[in-house]
């Protein structure tokens, strides 16, 4: 049998080893836990899509948020952008390839990568946040933190820790905050028109119907036809 003294000897001493354990780990946890720098050379994928597979894009900025969104692929786009000044709600119809520029937004490529410093210095302003979803069953939608430069005439991104200046026009995410400026089309394809169920003649649609402006009450009526150049 140990004498009591022994026991205590071994007591102080494993605890003595467990303190110089922990010690030794939580200065090596930084070392261990910390994610190794990431490089992006000129030309890397930061984020790409199939153009004709992404079903939702969502861009969200200090001023507002717009959604992009359909049922399948090769559909034409529902459009909604809310803002947070007293601009009214913005609803539209755009065609599947967003009037060309689906493609450009669905591919981020990079035009140089960026250290943590780097971003902060050359990238200051801090745009919002472009999440995109494609048809890919059970995956998430990728969220990309968008800055600009001073001149806000360049962008970079940071996804899951990359870092990169994108080829990609500052003026596609401008576009992107008021689509409907642009891209609204006036009547929805005949497969889409509601049905005749009654009988009788249909009742002849407003053309701009499929474009509304409306604002807290949801009886308001539809406003004019948008002007054919962005604000």
């Amino acid at each position: 049998m140990n004498h009591p003294l022994e026991r205590t000897q071994l007591l102080a001493a494993g605890c003595i080893l467990f303190a110089a354990g922990m010690i030794a780990g939580a200065a090596l946890a930084p070392r261990v836990l910390a994610p190794a720098p990431v490089a992006v050379a000129r030309g890397d994928a930061l984020a790409t899509f199939a153009p004709d597979a992404i079903l939702a894009l969502t861009y969200a900025t200090r001023n507002g948020i717009t959604t992009l969104q359909r049922a399948s692929r090769g559909a034409r786009f529902h459009v909604q952008s809310t803002y947070a000044d007293d601009t009214p709600v913005q609803r539209c119809t755009a065609p599947a390839d967003l009037a060309g520029h689906l493609a450009r937004l669905a591919d981020m490529k990079a035009r140089r990568g960026l250290s943590p410093d780097q971003r902060g210095r050359d990238f200051p302003v801090q745009l919002g946040v472009l999440d995109i979803r494609d048809n890919a069953v059970g995956e998430p939608a990728v969220s990309l933190q968008v800055f600009a430069n001073r001149e806000q005439s360049a962008l970079a991104v940071i996804l899951d820790g990359y870092s990169g200046e994108v080829i990609l026009p500052a003026a596609e995410l401008r576009w992107l905050e008021r689509a409907c400026d642009t891209v609204a089309l006036s009547e929805p394809p005949a497969e889409e028109r509601p049905l005749n169920l009654t009988g009788t003649p249909p009742v002849p649609q407003d053309p701009y119907l499929e474009f509304t402006t409306s604002g807290p009450g949801p009886s308001q009526a539809p406003a004019a036809a948008p002007s054919a150049s962005p604000r």
